[in-house]
């Protein structure tokens, strides 16, 4: 009910901001940019951009690396290119924890809503983008769903003509191979190669990235033809056990897992059409999307398989007019997909328990089909007030989404062929056929003001919505027949203040958030959605420029992430309202320091800090922590050729990714990385 007050407040202040709105004046200024980028949430200083010469110095092996200066945000790093995301949230697992995060590429949604992958950025071409852009909180007024604790927008390379190649080499056989080339103004081709055959036994992969760029004109419409093509093939090394086990030179090379692996495509193909009449600027975004993954699921007993694929097709198209103090945005949004999975147990299981043996049957576990549509409005504002010194900003957006699930097997918890098993029947439930509905809104409204010149106050409230995901509506277990879920919903408030000067800046930020409609399984491996949890935090960046050669980034993070709910989980870990959420660190702290030696040289030194966390939901098992030290260094040799040195882990620390604790099987971890020297050669042609 307080969700549509607000939205509805939000509608009442923005209409009475129309009946004061002068006539149009000045004329739109159109780039191409405008459209793939998040110039439209431009307001909200929780925004983080990170540019190609950040990204090209990191040369990411693994996406953690690039977001670790932003502060409030952690992907941690699993095995090969697997991930999960955090950002002003703990890092999530399970049901709940898929769809989270919005991960858009050139302003469009790499996947369909309802449909995540938690490893979403392996779909991506990370390694090439322009600039990576991150908004931290709710931004589903304007994105729409999945965008609830935050969200990441990849912009693609220009069509500027540069021509690169360059090649990177590290341990464990660890080798890419990067191009750029294209014609100025015209197309471009990036392509993105590299392997490794892990530091783990069995854990290597082979990657390929690939994206066309091509300019187009329509009679009045300009823009640009977007193709993607990502391929991953892994070999998957799981989790560690022993407590402090990532400190065993042994234990912490091993894998337990050595059969699994995670086989991935995309395919992805866009329009960003643009024009402009007077003072009005419009948009049209047509799109496909294809995905195929199918992996092994080594962490549950009987290693089923699953390969799930999916298409999907859509269109988004703006209207931006802008007036003398004012700018407005209308849109919508189209969307509808074809999802399939399958879960298949080759063997027999024998190894396990008992009841466990009994309850998860070789064969078919599931097999269903689900076609979703998605059909969403929204619409912004933003407007100047008292001379320009106070602005006023909102966006809201109304979303349905529907689902129609096919089960393609007998329904209910038996066998592939209707037998029951022993135990009160199989482990896994198949629900019958059934539609499901979610219409939300959400909302963003905030004020800015510059009072001096050098310092920028600002306040903002919005709301963010997650729908169920599909598999945690259709894939049960045990005796749960249906779930009834609703989307999730966090509502944050934040506030802060920005200090520029000539040779230092800085931003402080301010977050409280409530979510309710928590998903989660609880004792009876029920999936139920009555979780509710409460996130604060103090976000600080600060750029020191000490003199022409030498500047220090600083990035902290204080955070605190708690139930607000009492329950029992499926793994029998007692959570008590006021508990610290597992894998949430209280605090995160990013230094580097960039020293310009000369022209031929420079030099990065960063240190990575990760403060203690639980590891389980009832607040009784706990990782320490550990602070990282990298450094990298860039020669010139001459206008065209450089030269990369990369040195990660300096003092060869001992330490986890990331460290859980599981009933059955006590703390475990994936373990990080040794000391690791790589060497990169760029070439401008």
């Amino acid at each position: 009910m307080i969700k549509h007050l607000l939205f509805v407040l939000f509608l009442l202040i923005n209409q009475c901001n129309n009946l004061l709105s002068a006539e149009y004046k000045e004329e739109v200024v159109v780039k191409a940019k405008k459209m793939q980028s998040l110039t439209s949430w431009s307001e909200n200083h929780s925004e983080f951009i990170l540019s190609s010469i950040e990204i090209n110095k990191i040369d990411p092996q693994h996406p953690k690396q690039l977001f670790l200066r932003v502060p409030g945000m952690w992907v941690s790093r699993g095995s090969g290119q697997e991930h999960l995301t955090s950002i002003r949230s703990p890092v999530l697992t399970g049901p709940g924890a898929c769809g989270s995060f919005l991960i858009l590429e050139d302003g469009i949604s790499i996947r369909p809503s309802g449909f995540c992958n938690v490893n979403g950025l392996i779909e991506a071409n990370i390694e090439q983008s322009d600039e990576v852009e991150i908004i931290k909180g709710p931004a589903s007024s304007h994105y729409g769903g999945n965008a609830m604790h935050g969200l990441i927008n990849l912009i693609s390379p220009s069509l500027d003509g540069l021509k690169t190649v360059s090649s990177n080499l590290g341990p464990n056989d660890y080798k890419n191979l990067k191009l750029t080339y294209g014609k100025t103004k015209d197309w471009v081709i990036n392509s993105h190669l590299s392997s490794s055959n892990g530091f783990r036994e069995n854990s290597g992969f082979d990657q390929q990235k690939i994206k066309f760029k091509k300019a187009i004109q329509v009679k009045d419409w300009k823009g640009s033809g977007n193709l993607n093509l990502t391929n991953l093939n892994q070999e998957t090394a799981g989790y560690i056990y022993g407590k402090d086990a990532f400190k065993n030179d042994i234990l912490r090379k091993s894998n337990p897992n050595p059969e699994a692996f995670r086989d991935a495509t995309s395919l992805r193909i866009n329009l960003n059409l643009f024009k402009f009449e007077q003072d009005s600027f419009y948009s049209l975004s047509p799109y496909f999307r294809k995905t195929k993954m199918n992996f092994l699921q080594h962490y549950l007993p009987g290693t089923p398989l699953e390969d799930n694929d999916h298409w999907s097709l859509g269109l988004i198209t703006k209207k931006e007019i802008k007036l003398e103090n004012r700018d407005n945005i209308l849109g919508a949004q189209i969307e509808i997909a074809d999802i399939n999975l399958k879960q298949y147990q080759p063997e027999v299981l024998t190894t396990s328990s008992p009841f466990n043996n009994a309850v998860r049957p070789q064969g078919l576990h599931y097999n269903y089909q689900v076609n979703s549509k998605t059909l969403a409005f929204f619409y912004g504002f933003k407007e100047n007030l008292v001379n320009k010194s106070i602005k006023v900003f909102g966006d809201a957006r109304i979303e349905h989404l529907t689902y129609q699930y096919k089960n393609k097997m007998i329904s209910g918890n038996t066998k592939e062929d209707g037998r029951p098993c022993n135990f009160g029947g199989c482990f896994y439930n198949r629900p019958e056929d059934r539609n499901d509905k979610h219409t939300e809104m959400s909302f963003r409204l905030g004020v800015e003001s510059l009072l001096v010149e050098s310092h920028n106050f600002f306040l903002q409230l919005s709301s963010g919505f997650r729908p169920p995901q599909i598999n945690e509506v259709y894939r049960l277990q045990k005796e749960q027949n249906s779930s009834d879920l609703t989307s999730e919903e966090l509502i944050m408030l934040e506030g802060g203040i920005s200090l520029n000067t000539k040779r230092f800046s800085s931003l402080l930020a301010i977050y409280i958030g409530e979510k309710k409609n928590a998903i989660f399984r609880d004792a009876n491996n029920f999936i139920v959605d009555n979780g509710k949890t409460i996130h604060k935090g103090i976000e600080i960046l600060t750029n020191l420029k000490i003199n022409e050669s030498n500047l220090f980034l600083i990035s902290l993070s204080f955070e605190n992430h708690k139930y607000d709910f009492s329950s029992q989980t499926s793994l029998k870990e007692d959570i008590e309202k006021g508990d610290y959420i597992d894998t949430a660190p209280r605090f995160k702290g990013n230094l580097v320091w960039l020293s310009h030696v000369n022209d031929i040289l420079s030099s990065e030194i960063e240190i990575e800090r990760m403060g203690s966390y639980f590891t389980d939901a009832g607040n009784e098992h706990e990782y320490e922590g550990h602070a990282l030290v990298h450094a990298r260094l860039d020669i010139l040799f001459d206008e065209k050729t450089r030269l990369y040195l990369r040195m990660n882990n300096i003092l060869d620390k001992k330490y986890a990714e990331r460290a859980d604790y599981n009933t059955f099987g006590g703390d475990r971890y994936f373990p990080g990385l040794s000391r690791e020297m790589y060497i990169g050669l760029e070439y401008l042609f």
